[in-house]
């Protein structure tokens, strides 16, 4: 018998239980399909947080049921997607349900995304409420030199103004480690917008948001922008970690958080599956 085909499928993100000031995301363990397509996703955060994934052809829908004491909130999210399974908007609906009450609708915001002739995602734009234009919260663009993301400008829109900020990012010279898409502050990690589903599931995601970077980010510089007001807003390093399969198990982060607290060795890590292909 031939030796098999192995392949590795991301089994476990973790991340640190101190956080130095970024915005919570959640460690993570994922399960498949024999079609290599993830099912459901779960975090130690609430009980029953178990998201749930369904494909057709041209979308993709996500669900979540959460109970914290007597709310549940029921979350969906539909991904709609081109001929080149890319992103071109996405529908997110959130219902809460207080014990012995009826459901109430709390949340049905939607986002549009604009790719380059390259295939690179540009620009996304996220509305407050479906179908009203006038509802635009968080307008984001990238700039792509040299296949990577080298600058990410957001605005984000509410009732006291706007709020701007600036992410530069430097690459190193070596092959995209996909997993290292889940640390803090990566292109696709660093919105955190109150009440949008999508942002924070944004790196699970990402093989349909356009071609991803070529290399891997090795240093980011942030600002926000206030009435024209410039204050730093994060200067961090990652330091990349690599078995002997040259999977990538932790990126070591290190610097200012957003929050302009400095820390050092701040690890997440990563776990795969091991799958053996006979053919």
């Amino acid at each position: 018998m031939e030796d098999p085909e192995i392949k590795w499928l991301l089994k476990t993100v973790d991340y640190p239980k101190e956080n130095p000031g970024f915005t919570t995301r959640l460690s993570q363990t994922f399960f498949y399909t024999d079609d290599e397509l993830v099912t459901k996703i779960v975090n130690p955060s609430t009980s029953d947080s178990l998201l749930k994934m369904n494909y057709w052809p041209d979308k993709i829908a996500l669900s979540r049921l959460t109970k914290a004491s007597s709310t549940t909130t029921y979350d969906s999210l539909i991904l709609k997607l081109n001929d080149k399974m890319q992103a071109v908007y996405a529908l997110h609906v959130t219902y809460r349900q207080q014990e012995g009450k009826e459901k109430t609708k709390s949340n049905d915001d939607s986002t549009t995304y604009v790719y380059d002739a390259a295939g690179y995602l540009i620009q996304f734009d996220r509305y407050s409420y479906t179908g009203d234009n006038s509802s635009l919260s968080h307008t984001e663009t990238h700039t792509i030199v040299d296949g990577n993301i080298t600058e990410i400008n957001i605005t984000e829109i509410n009732t006291s103004g706007h709020t701007s900020y600036k992410y530069t990012y430097t690459y190193d010279d070596k092959e995209h480690a996909i997993p290292a898409e889940y640390c803090y502050e990566m292109p696709l990690n660093v919105s955190g917008l109150s009440g949008c589903w999508l942002f924070p599931n944004m790196p699970f995601l990402s093989e349909y948001f356009g071609k991803r970077n070529k290399n891997n980010v090795i240093h980011m510089t942030g600002e926000r922008i206030i009435n024209g007001a410039i204050t730093p807003y994060g200067d961090i390093s990652y330091k990349y970690t690599f078995d002997e399969n040259n999977l990538v198990t932790q990126v070591e982060m290190s610097g200012i958080s957003r929050s302009e607290t400095r820390f050092e060795n701040f690890i997440t890590s990563f776990s795969y599956y091991k799958k053996e292909i006979y053919w």
